[in-house]
C-alpha cells in the first residue's frame, strides 16, 4: 500500500500511536521534499515513495526455512519502478534513520 499525506492514519499497525502516526506524517514531509530536489536536478526517475506491507506472508511448503513475515513493515520504492525497493523492509524507527541518511547523502551530493 503507498502511503500518502491522504492514507497515513489508515494504516492499522500504528493506529492509536500518535507518536509513530507523526513520525510517519513528518517522514513524509522529508521525502515529498527530498523528492523534489531530486527533480529539480532532473533525476525524476530517482523520486520514491513509502510503501506500507499490509499482507502477511504467504506460506510455503516448498520453503524448509522459517517464511518470514513482514506485516506491519514498511519500505522505500521508486515511484517509477515500483518492482524495485531501496534496501530491505523496516520498522518505522528504521525507516526514520534510513530516510535521514539518505536525505544527508543527497544534500551533500547535490550541493
Amino acid at each position: 500500500m503507498k502511503v500518502t499525506i491522504d492514507n497515513y492514519k489508515d494504516i492499522k499497525y500504528i493506529e492509536g500511536n500518535n507518536k509513530n502516526i507523526n513520525l510517519l506524517y513528518s517522514l513524509l514531509i522529508d521525502l515529498n521534499e527530498l523528492n523534489n530536489e531530486v527533480i529539480n536536478h532532473g533525476e525524476k526517475y530517482r523520486q520514491l515513495y513509502i510503501d506500507y506491507i499490509d499482507n502477511h506472508t504467504e506460506y510455503s511448503s516448498e520453503r524448509t526455512d522459517p517464511c518470514p513475515d513482514y506485516y506491519g513493515m514498511f519500505r522505500l520504492v521508486f515511484e517509477q519502478n515500483p518492482c524495485e525497493s531501496v534496501g530491505e523492509e523496516l520498522t518505522l524507527d528504521e525507516l526514520d534513520i534510513v530516510m535521514c541518511a539518505l536525505i544527508n547523502f543527497e544534500e551533500s551530493r547535490l550541493s
